[in-house]
């Protein structure tokens, strides 16, 4: 059995922790993205604006986006799900709030592949093997959700 004193201690601890509301212990499980749902040439891009979505994505992209979500309700990172216009999960972009503005931080398809740079090999005119990088659309998609992410306001 407690006794009255450390009733009154678990009390008072509980009543500070109310009291500091969004603390690391108790942060909010929805939090609001300037960018909604949006369609960028064939592609569809949802924030994932809620820790039910985050670790959604993480589930079933098999990636580790679950570690944001305290960053994420603090503003100070947000994530988007891309998919395809039919609704297939292609990859996770990650941007992050640096001096005021969102700036591109990382983009992976499933299991971290990488989705933004593809290579072709290939022999050239004297036989001797080649390899050129290029961007995908997706380099692109994501780099215009930071750009639209940037108009007219800055993060906090």
């Amino acid at each position: 059995m407690l006794s009255q004193s450390k009733v009154d201690y678990f009390n008072a601890l509980f009543a500070t922790k109310l009291v500091a509301g969004n603390s690391v212990e108790r942060r909010p499980s929805k939090w609001k993205c300037k960018l909604s749902d949006t369609l960028i040439g064939d592609y569809s891009v949802t924030p994932l604006a809620s820790r039910k979505m985050v670790k959604s994505e993480g589930y079933q992209m098999n990636t580790c986006y679950r570690d944001y979500i305290d960053q994420c309700a603090e503003l100070t990172y947000c994530l988007f799900s891309i998919r395809s216009r039919s609704g297939e999960r292609l990859a996770t972009l990650g941007l992050t709030c640096i001096g005021g503005y969102w700036r591109f931080d990382q983009c992976f398809g499933p299991s971290s592949t990488e989705v933004l740079e593809e290579t072709r090999t290939y022999l050239d005119e004297e036989g001797d093997l080649q390899e050129e990088s290029y961007a995908t659309e997706l380099y692109y998609i994501a780099h215009e959700v930071a750009r639209l992410m940037n108009s007219d306001s800055y993060c906090q």
